[in-house]
């Protein structure tokens, strides 16, 4: 090998060099930030639902440090779909889409309570990274 721009040329002229059309560059940041965001939030949401589901369990023995623990875990999944519908409203994406490609838009619990402070800002930050959300604009409930 010289490592010169003679075997640069040849490496290149060996290749067959093709023109493509494709869709702008945005459209596909978008279109992979969205498909990022549903696998997390998909993630978040089966894993949170499982906790639910265990509590739900656990709460007929009408311990006290069970019932506190479902009401944290209730906190929890409130923080997580309210952090979606805020990024979504950002996107100005309809976040029943993104539920829905991430498999998880039939499943709707009547909760109620209120959203953990902590764990919202941590799903926001966390969507807002996944989906490739530059902006200056505040994400707020």
């Amino acid at each position: 090998m010289r490592k010169d721009g003679k075997d640069v040329d040849l490496i290149l002229n060996s290749v067959e060099q093709k023109t493509y059309v494709t869709g702008h560059a945005d459209y596909h940041i978008r279109n992979y930030g969205l498909i990022q965001l549903s696998g997390i939030f998909g993630i978040a949401f089966w894993k949170t639902f499982f906790k639910l589901s265990i509590g739900d369990l656990k709460i007929a023995s009408a311990d006290t440090d069970n019932i506190l623990q479902q009401q944290k875990v209730i906190g929890e999944f409130i923080a997580l779909n309210t952090a979606l519908n805020n990024v979504c409203k950002v996107l100005k994406v309809d976040p029943e889409a993104v539920r829905k490609y991430a498999e998880c838009h039939r499943i709707t619990p009547d909760i109620k309570g209120t959203a953990d402070a902590k764990l919202l800002e941590e799903y926001t930050n966390l969507f807002t990274m996944a989906a490739n959300l530059i902006t200056n604009q505040s994400i707020t409930e």
